[in-house]
């Protein structure tokens, strides 16, 4: 060992024994007052010790301020005194988390389904505030999102799904997936594509109107239908056939009907005869409005409104035995029953019937008003030979029902009062007798209500099965 080398061992040692006040400086003369260590570089840097969380952990008595490289988690670290707390860490409590999702990108085609979804993966491993999951999307009309479980914890997960209706409009939609917890907040883009449908607009008045024959639509496959009726556009029928029928499509199609106009169903017509003589009398059934035959979606802001029933007729058809000098008396005495909304034609029956009055027509439009059963009140006079006849009836046949209802049941009763004038004693009756004899209760019946929906086992998705009178729909929904 040289001599200038014992001398700085020297030194050494006695600065070792002796509390000195001193800045160190590398590479720098003058190192910062403010440092007691001062390193300057242009070309290297500060290496600390590198560690495993695991070596870091066995420290024996870390004090606090020690610092680590954490090789596992790249981060620079530093002990409180009661955590390991990496640099850009608030606190020994903040949230640490990570964030993902199954899929970035979806589809949905509206006939296979009307939904898709991705999973949500949380992975939080220190903290213990939950972490939020939300939604960030401005979506059209139609299109919902919805999370199974916005709050999560510890290594957890949750669904987002997306819903479409058949209205929505077609297109492609970002949808962004926060996470947030203690003011960290991540992001996940979801991507959702909408397939279009096919699209139909009416725009004339239409009589028994097919969907699919008058567009032509497939019938071998699928389709996705939406179909659009505007304001104050009336369409309706004038057979059996209803107003408004889907067709022949797929069973696996789906159609949208989106009506603000008026499907105005034809009504019953009124009974003729009453039940004598193989007439039946009752009245006819009203007709449907809008017939499914496939999966079906309706928003409903106009009109629809199944055909009301006609009305039942009544009659009697008897041969009455009087007393002599009169003998026997034929009589045939009825009504027939009023039409149903809309347009039914009131019961007439031309011949049969000694006295008959004919059920009246119903009006037509979506004010329709149901034609009323014919009335026989006014009493009835006439001579036959040397008999005075007076027959008083109260004759009602059934009144056609209005939209939606069903059509009624007349009823028939009446007083036959038979007088001859006999000398010296004057106008003597020889006959008074209320018919029929026994009275009949049970007239026939008036016609069933059209439907305003039928389904035919067709889910449809808007009104449910029940029976409605309202502006909006008139008669049964349902099978």
């Amino acid at each position: 060992m040289n001599h200038l080398h014992q001398i700085a061992l020297l030194l050494l040692l006695t600065l070792g024994s002796v509390s000195v006040q001193a800045q160190v400086g590398i590479n720098i003369l003058n190192p910062d007052t403010s440092a007691i260590l001062h390193l300057e570089s242009t070309d290297r840097g500060f290496l600390p010790p590198r560690m495993t969380t695991l070596q870091r952990d066995n420290i024996v008595q870390p004090k606090a301020g020690l610092v680590v490289f954490n090789t596992e988690d790249s981060t620079l670290q530093y002990f409180t005194g009661r955590c390991w707390l990496p640099t850009h860490q608030e606190d020994c409590d903040a949230c640490i988390f990570d964030f993902n999702i199954s899929r970035t990108s979806g589809n949905i085609d509206r006939i296979i389904g009307n939904s898709d979804s991705t999973k949500v993966y949380i992975n939080q491993s220190n903290g213990a505030s939950s972490v939020g999951v939300y939604v960030v999307a401005t979506l059209p009309q139609g299109i919902s999102v919805s999370i199974d479980s916005a709050i999560l914890n510890g290594n957890d997960s949750t669904w987002l799904r997306v819903n479409a209706d058949i209205f929505a409009p077609a297109g492609t939609y970002p949808i962004v997936i926060q996470a947030a917890c203690d003011g960290t907040i991540k992001s996940q883009v979801f991507v959702i594509t909408i397939d279009p449908c096919i699209e139909v607009d009416i725009i004339t008045p239409q009589l028994n109107y097919n969907l699919q024959a008058a567009n032509n639509l497939p019938t071998a496959t699928p389709v996705c239908v939406v179909v659009r009726i505007p304001p104050g556009l009336e369409m309706t029928n004038d057979t059996s056939a209803p107003v408004f029928n889907s067709g022949n499509l797929h069973p696996q199609s789906k159609v949208g009907i989106f009506n603000q106009g008026l499907l105005l169903a034809q009504g019953g017509d009124g009974g003729v005869g009453a039940g004598a003589q193989g007439q039946t009398g009752e009245g006819e059934d009203g007709t449907h409005a809008l017939v499914l035959t496939t999966h079906t979606h309706l928003v409903n802001t106009g009109s629809i409104y199944g055909g009301g029933g006609g009305g039942g007729s009544v009659g009697y058809i008897a041969t009455i035995p009087i007393p002599q000098p009169v003998g026997n008396f034929n009589i045939g005495i009825g009504a027939g029953g009023g039409g149903g909304a809309a347009g039914g034609k009131g019961g007439n029956l031309s011949n049969g019937f000694g006295y008959y009055e004919p059920g009246l027509d119903a009006t037509t439009g979506s004010l329709a008003q149901a034609g009323s059963g014919g009335v026989l009140t006014t009493p009835i006079r006439f001579q036959v030979t040397v008999a005075q006849f007076t027959i008083t009836p109260a004759v009602f046949g059934g009144n056609g029902g209005t939209y939606g209802r069903v059509g009624q049941a007349g009823s028939l009763n009446f007083n036959l009062d038979v007088t001859i004038n006999i000398p010296f004693v004057g106008n003597t009756s020889i006959f008074n007798q209320s018919f029929p004899n026994p009275p009949i209760s049970n007239f026939p019946a008036g016609g069933d209500a059209g439907f305003a929906i039928k389904r035919n086992g067709n889910t449809l998705v808007g009104p449910i099965d029940g029976n409605y009178q309202t502006t909006a729909l008139k008669g049964p929904v349902g099978n």
